[in-house]
């Protein structure tokens, strides 16, 4: 990719969800905002009081999502589809652990130039939050906040310009994305 080439995240496009033991993600369409926070570390060398030399790296973060979703991986991502109900019945409470999840996202510029982006080790850390009221004209969506930690590959996030990857890795982002379709092969 020349030097020169700008980009800048304008247009959320498409957001899929893969909970752990899924066969493949669910993509949502539908979808409002994206708002992604990594954090740092920074290590000082200290020499006499002053410091010497200093390193920042990356940490871990937040993925804030909103979208509206399909029902059941509402409830696969709270934890609320393994609690032995009755048929059609879902519960939330301590048995309800959050799954790790793989999430990705599409996104364009203005000039709809497609960057992909994913967060492989993504777990929903918002609390299970429902608004509702009797006089709204708008379906409110759904508001997810991840926490995203680094993965076998001590990364915590992933991103790619469209014209940069192959067509197979291209295809493959949104719904089937593993590590070994981005770590380089000898």
């Amino acid at each position: 990719m020349p030097e020169n080439v700008i980009f800048s995240d304008f247009f959320l496009d498409l957001i899929a969800i893969k909970p752990k033991g899924a066969v493949s993600a669910t993509a949502c369409e539908c979808v409002g905002s994206l708002e992604e926070t990594i954090s740092t570390k920074t290590i000082t060398k200290k020499c006499r009081g002053r410091v010497k030399k200093s390193r920042t790296k990356g940490d871990t973060g937040t993925v804030k999502i909103t979208m509206h979703m399909p029902y059941a991986l509402y409830l696969s991502v709270y934890g609320m589809d393994d609690v032995p109900l009755a048929e059609g019945v879902h519960g939330y409470g301590p048995a309800s652990t959050h799954p790790e999840c793989v999430v990705t996202a599409r996104v364009k510029d203005e000039d709809d130039v497609i960057k992909y982006k994913a967060w492989p080790c993504a777990t929903v850390s918002s609390d299970k939050v429902t608004k509702v009221n009797d006089d709204d004209t708008e379906v409110a969506m759904v508001e997810l906040e991840l926490a995203v930690t680094p993965d076998d590959n001590e990364l915590v996030s992933y991103e790619a310009l469209a014209d940069d990857i192959s067509e197979e890795l291209a295809a493959q982002w949104m719904e089937q994305w593993t590590l070994d379709l981005v770590v380089a092969t000898a």
